[in-house]
Parts: structure tokens; C-alpha cells; sequence
């Protein structure tokens, strides 16, 4: 077996992403057009995703530590695939809402080992192998969310089949190509009696941060195809949006795998900038009511989130020892997991209470408070 490099991890995320975006945009609609449930009993089938899927973060963190990589990706995605024949056969109710947590539990568990490999690779820069994964892994969201609507239509079986092939693929990845590296460790690691470790200064108060700028962009998956309903555009062109996320990804990916790689300062500026990014994107949308501002909106949050999130995970890993890089990348998926469940019921209730402006608002509001949040974050991380 050979041990695992770059180039596996960004097909392994392109692969799973693909898989798992099959699903995850048709959830709602066959909970309540196929199986017959309301919208709130959906909620709560999604809520209960969201918590498996963060459980898996931790575990698959905490497996990545205690018996290495490999093991750990074999065992996640042998649950993420039995769960997909358990679909396959019976996806009625209450079978539904049982095997979908279980099939979250795996796959966060597996991308929790994704990032973990990441940390531990030296021969590329860091910044830019965590933004090649983020972008193989858009790019799969965005392949797998064009097709899994047109597999519906013809047979709901057939979307959980194609799941199920993409994930199998990436088994077979993972038992020949995801051989764990050799990380030095000490005495008592090796023992297997791992130490009682504090957590590193700051990684709290990037995930903190991480968490917060989340909430503010989950509005955009969830919320605010709501708000352009309500002016008449139709959902196509919602989903369009979201073609237009990932072509802007293609074309910058480039740049800024080249500033990162070769310019120390951009280093520096980039999760800031990606925040600010952000703050205007927002301040797009405040008041709009065609659907240009919109369009102009996503290019400026796609351009955002391709300096914050790739480089979060990134700039913990240079700041944290890799013999725990299970346990750190773990704590930065469970932060992006858990705001990606609670943002859109945030958003939903500000939204029944006041109006979409207001929301606009508070998203800029939390996104400015989590500059000062990351700025000590990072500050505390320097001095180690």
C-alpha cells in the first residue's frame, strides 16, 4: 500500500463530496413530497443528520489518533456504505430518517480524516493543499447537485445507487492509497497510552471564529432561497447561483493557490480579506430585489469563502503538532458542522420575526464581531 499524498486526498474529497451531494439537496423534498412528513418532521430529520455528522467529525478525529488514518477511513466508509444498501432496498419511513444519520456519521467521520492526512503533509504548502481539497470538494458538491435532481426525477432508488458506486470508489481509494505516514511520536503515544494534552492556545477561538462565519454563510444555502421566491425568481435560477460558486472557484483557484505558495503576506491578509468579502456580499443583497445583485453577491461570498475555509484548517495544522492532527481537525470540523445545522434555524426565526434586511444586518454584524474573535485566536497561535 502506498502511503497517502496530496493528490489522493483531493480526488478522496472530490469523490465522497460527489457522493454525498447527491442527496443532501433532494432531503427536504422526499421527506415531505415522497414520504409524506411536514416540514417540521424534516427539520428534525436534518437536525438529527447534522448532530451524526458532527459525532462523526469527533470520532473519526479521535480514531485518526488512536489507530491511524487508514483503519480509521476503512471503518467510516464501511459505515457510510451499509447504510447506502440499507437505502437502496427500503427508503421508506421510518427507515429513512434512521440510515440518513448513520450515513452522515460515516461521511463526517471520513472528511474528519481528509483534512487530518492534510495536516500531516509536508511536501506541498499547507495553505495550498487545503484549498486544492476545498475546491475538489465544491467541485464534487457541484457536479453531484446538477445530477442528483435528474436522477431523481427518473428513479429515487438510483440516487442513493450513485452514492453508493461514488463512496464505493473512494473505498477502494482509501484501502490501496490512504497508508498512514510516519509521524514521530513519543514513548507514551507509541504505547498507545496517549497523554492528557491542554489544547493548544487560540484553536478555541479559531474554531469559535470558524463557527461564526458559518452561521452568517448558511444563509445563503437555506434562507435566502426563500427571500428570492418571495420576489418572483424562480429556483432554477437559484440554483444557478450556485453553478456561477463553482465556476468563480475554477477560475480563481490559480491565483490563489500561487499567493499562497509563494507570497508570505498574502498568508496574512487572506482569512481577514475572505471575511470582508464576506461583510460585501451581504451589503449586496441588503434592500436588492433583482436578481444581478444576487449574482453579484455570490461571486463576492464564493471569492470569501475560498480564503477563510481552506485556509482555517491550514493555519491550524502549521500551528499544532501533526501526532494530534486527528484531535485539531476535528474540533475545526465540528465548529463548521454544528453552525452550518443551527445557522439556518437562526436565520429562519429572525426572518419570521422582522425581515430579510434585518438578517443581512446581523450576518454583517457577526462576521465584523468574528474579525476580533479570530485576531485574538491568531494571536494566541503565534505564540506558541
Amino acid at each position: 500500500m502506498k502511503k497517502v499524498n496530496a493528490q489522493v486526498l483531493i480526488l478522496g474529497a472530490f469523490l465522497e463530496s460527489i457522493g454525498a451531494s447527491f442527496i443532501w439537496p433532494i432531503n427536504t423534498i422526499f421527506i415531505h413530497n415522497y414520504l409524506h412528513k411536514s416540514l417540521a418532521i424534516a427539520g428534525i430529520v436534518l437536525f438529527l443528520n447534522s448532530i451524526l455528522t458532527f459525532l462523526g467529525n469527533y470520532v473519526g478525529g479521535k480514531l485518526f489518533d488512536r489507530i491511524g488514518g487508514h483503519k480509521t477511513t476503512i471503518f467510516s466508509t464501511l459505515i457510510a456504505l451499509m447504510a447506502l444498501i440499507g437505502l437502496i432496498f427500503n427508503h421508506g419511513w421510518p427507515a429513512y430518517p434512521i440510515l440518513l444519520p448513520i450515513l452522515g456519521f460515516g461521511v463526517g467521520s471520513a472528511f474528519t480524516v481528509i483534512n487530518s492526512f492534510g495536516a500531516q503533509i509536508d511536501e506541498v504548502d499547507r495553505y495550498k493543499l487545503f484549498n486544492s481539497i476545498y475546491v475538489g470538494t465544491n467541485l464534487g458538491n457541484a457536479i453531484g447537485t446538477a445530477l442528483g435532481g435528474y436522477i431523481a426525477d427518473v428513479q429515487m432508488t438510483l440516487v442513493f445507487v450513485a452514492n453508493f458506486i461514488f463512496l464505493a470508489i473512494f473505498f477502494i481509494l482509501a484501502l490501496f492509497w490512504y497508508n498512514d505516514r510516519d509521524i514521530k511520536k513519543d514513548k507514551a503515544t507509541a504505547t498507545g497510552k496517549r497523554p492528557k494534552t491542554k489544547l493548544r492556545p487560540g484553536v478555541s477561538m479559531i474554531a469559535l471564529f470558524l463557527g461564526m462565519t458559518w452561521v452568517s454563510y448558511s444563509q445563503w444555502d437555506s434562507n435566502i432561497s426563500t427571500h428570492l421566491t418571495t420576489l418572483g425568481i424562480p429556483v432554477s435560477k437559484y440554483g444557478l447561483l450556485w453553478t456561477i460558486n463553482a465556476i468563480v472557484i475554477v477560475i480563481f483557484l490559480p491565483l490563489i493557490n500561487h499567493l499562497a505558495e509563494n507570497k508570505a503576506w498574502f498568508k496574512k491578509i487572506q482569512i481577514p480579506l475572505g471575511v470582508f468579502l464576506f461583510v460585501t456580499a451581504f451589503i449586496s443583497i441588503i434592500g436588492a430585489t433583482k436578481y444581478l445583485s444576487f449574482a453579484i453577491g455570490i461571486v463576492l461570498l464564493t471569492l470569501g469563502e475560498m480564503l477563510v475555509y481552506p485556509g482555517i484548517p491550514a493555519l491550524v495544522s502549521e500551528s499544532t503538532p501533526k501526532s494530534e492532527a486527528g484531535r485539531y481537525q476535528s474540533i475545526v470540523s465540528m465548529a463548521a458542522t454544528f453552525a452550518r445545522a443551527v445557522g439556518p434555524f437562526f436565520g429562519g426565526l429572525i426572518v419570521e420575526n422582522s425581515s430579510y434586511n434585518i438578517l443581512y444586518f446581523l450576518a454583517i454584524l457577526v462576521l465584523v464581531s468574528s474579525l476580533v474573535v479570530f485576531r485574538r485566536g491568531n494571536e494566541k497561535l503565534e505564540t506558541i
